[in-house]
């Protein structure tokens, strides 16, 4: 059941200000589609019957289609996480980078940017947008702030004479970008996806640390003197193991410096295991170019990337990431900006609520539970409205965008505040 909200939360105000300068008369667009996002609410027809500050469908839907908007708001969503940073005066060895990709269902073939995609979940098909985004891991809370993302396209894609970029491509473009943009050189942390070749060899020469899984059938060509033909599962199958931790867990683990195939640099591959005992087999391996790394450090920056799947859960789930029903590269483009930054709005304040804690090493509360809190205040300033005798004009509002008749209009058909008299 949708909570009516008289009035955006302070916090999400707050937020929907700093990008006022950019924004000029779409202020109050942006500011009632922020707060529909947070609230999980995507539909702009929904926004405007439930949130009573937001201005009419059609001032929303232009916000979307303003020309390159979402590359301003890109830029000063990055500003504000720096700024933010710094003024934490937080430790640098406490963040790290994270990569991954997401499949964004859509259906609609009109929409930009979509095509089939191969499922690797459910070794199926899913037909929307795949983005890959970079962000920045808290260490200490095991949360990401999102920081760069770009769309994938399709490379046999019969209709378009683009050529388009291979995955690892773009991964590392937009380590660059924000490198470019001022941020630092963190360690960099990926899936068996983006292990190859290539990609290693880019980031060693610019000065990434980074920390890779590797599948089981990566083959082993050399170690030390000794060259070799095998996976690196079957190297591994037979050496000793030695306890590591993450988080107070206990796993078993060997390493060893390795030439995998088609390399010119040697590796650190760290190989993890359940049991100590050579009949349980690895269940995973990581590469490292930091060959001084021992396997607890490796094995704690590998599992720190969870934080992007829980990213890609919570955005899908609360934050209405693919909801809105957009067709065109800006208002795609710009749907996808302010999911973002709705998510980052959370965030910070889960990092707020957490540092303000005693306990150092205590985990912020969940988003979900964030926005319930801004629900269930919304729902209480919502009811001393309604019972206030003061305020006759918010209820008539009330009256007349929640009144069933609206519910069967199109969302272009306007809803007049002129179609019913105070009072009524």
């Amino acid at each position: 059941m949708r909570v009516p909200v008289t009035a955006c939360p302070t916090e999400i105000r707050n937020v929907a200000d700093s990008f006022k300068d950019i924004l000029g008369p779409e202020y109050k667009a942006f500011a009632a589609i922020l707060c529909g996002y947070i609230f999980g609410v995507s539909n702009l027809s929904e926004i405007m019957r439930y949130f009573l500050f937001s201005p009419s469908v059609s001032s929303m839907n232009r916000l979307f289609h303003q020309s390159d908007l979402h590359t301003q708001l890109n830029r000063r969503h990055r500003r504000r996480i720096q700024k933010i940073m710094i003024a934490a005066n937080k430790d640098p060895l406490r963040y790290q980078w994270a990569i991954d990709d997401t499949l964004v269902p859509h259906w609609g073939r009109s929409i930009w940017g979509t095509y089939y995609w191969k499922d690797h979940n459910t070794n199926g098909s899913v037909y929307g947008h795949k983005l890959m985004v970079l962000g920045l891991i808290d260490t200490k809370r095991k949360v990401l702030i999102p920081v760069m993302w770009e769309f994938l396209h399709r490379e046999d894609r019969e209709d378009s004479g683009e050529t388009h970029k291979k995955g690892w491509e773009v991964a590392f473009e937009l380590l660059s970008q924000a490198v470019e943009f001022g941020f630092p050189k963190f360690p960099v942390v990926m899936d068996s996806w983006f292990a190859g070749k290539e990609l290693f060899e880019k980031l060693d020469d610019s000065g990434f640390d980074f920390v890779v899984e590797l599948k089981n059938n990566r083959k082993v060509v050399g170690h030390g003197r000794e060259k070799l033909d095998e996976s690196i599962a079957l190297f591994f199958s037979n050496r000793f193991r030695h306890k590591i931790f993450y988080l107070g867990r206990s796993k078993w683990a060997t390493c060893a410096t390795l030439l995998l195939n088609n390399m010119v640099k040697k590796l650190k591959i760290v190989a993890v295991a359940n049991k100590k005992g050579l009949a349980h087999e690895c269940f995973a391996y990581y590469a490292t170019n930091r060959l001084a790394w021992d396997a607890t450090k490796v094995w704690g920056i590998s599992r720190n990337r969870w934080a992007i799947e829980v990213q890609f859960r919570e955005l899908k789930q609360l934050f209405t990431l693919g909801g809105a029903a957009m067709q065109s590269k800006q208002a795609v483009e710009t749907t996808i900006s302010i999911s973002m930054i709705a998510l980052t709005v959370v965030r910070f304040e889960q990092l707020a609520q957490a540092d303000a804690s005693k306990n150092q090493y205590e985990r912020p509360c969940t988003a979900s539970s964030i926005v319930q809190k801004y629900t269930m205040s919304s729902l209480k300033k919502c009811i001393l409205k309604l019972a206030s005798t003061r305020d006759p004009e918010t209820i008539r509002k009330f009256k007349i965008r929640l009144r069933p008749g609206n519910f069967g209009r199109k969302p272009t058909e306007k809803t007049s505040l002129e179609e019913m008299p105070i009072g009524a």
